[in-house]
């Protein structure tokens, strides 16, 4: 009974695992080292399973920084597939020198910098097949010198992008449960049910969630940015559709 039981287990681990990892496996030596080791605490392959992204789609990575989810949906979309690496210019100082490395010698040639400003995106009505937007939706909250967005304004554009039925993937660092927007300003963490409502009070429905990058040990209550917790922190996973 004991053997027949370790033996289901191992079979639920085999095919449960995420179909992208395979994948990875032989992109290794075509990756960065340090994108190999974050693989690990973003558990990557378990996330573009979740969005099960298909050859030749158009995707948008919005505020993708250095782009590190961007490589990896251009392999998935294939030579065919589009892919928007998407800054705006206050986040370039933080990201251009990563940015350039990873786009430099044309390496990733179906990955397009695109560098616009949030009040202006500029993407083509009915144009994408899915965002990628991680660990900035507590962004849309943020106000600095230089950075100001509107959040309903930012988020309708892209609804107005997604064609029928595209997918929005949010991932970010969790707040204090019932906090809303209270802590994004200063610990850059944001309720997940408030980002719920957000997107779906526009008309985005949420089609699944996982828990793959939750941490019961992160409090929940210091920055992303504290060495402790850093790319360990409580994150949620969400998946919504047009």
């Amino acid at each position: 009974m004991i053997k027949k039981c370790i033996i289901s287990f191992i079979f639920l681990y085999l095919v449960s695992e995420p179909a992208f990892a395979k994948e990875m496996v032989f992109l290794k030596n075509q990756r960065h080292p340090q994108d190999i080791k974050r693989d690990i605490t973003s558990k990557s392959s378990a996330i573009m399973s979740f969005v099960n992204l298909s050859k030749n789609m158009v995707v948008a990575d919005v505020l993708g920084g250095g782009g590190f989810y961007s490589e990896l949906i251009s392999k998935k979309v294939g030579p065919k597939g589009k892919v928007y690496l998407h800054n705006n210019k206050a986040w370039l100082p933080f990201s251009g020198k990563e940015l350039e490395a990873r786009l430099k010698d044309n390496r990733l040639p179906n990955v397009i910098r695109y560098d616009k400003e949030a009040d202006e995106l500029s993407f083509s009505d009915n144009s994408l097949d899915a965002i990628f937007f991680v660990l900035g939706f507590h962004d849309l909250f943020y106000v600095d010198k230089g950075w100001k967005i509107d959040p309903k304004h930012f988020l309708t554009q892209l609804k107005s992008a997604l064609k029928p039925g595209g997918k929005l993937l949010i991932v970010d660092h969790s707040a204090v449960a019932a906090s809303n927007k209270k802590h994004a300003q200063k610990l850059h963490r944001i309720d997940k049910n408030f980002v719920i409502r957000n997107l779906e009070s526009l008309g985005f429905k949420l089609i699944k969630q996982s828990n793959m990058l939750a941490n019961k040990q992160d409090t929940r209550l210091t920055t992303p940015f504290t060495p402790q917790i850093r790319r360990k922190t409580d994150r949620f996973v969400l998946l919504f559709e047009k």
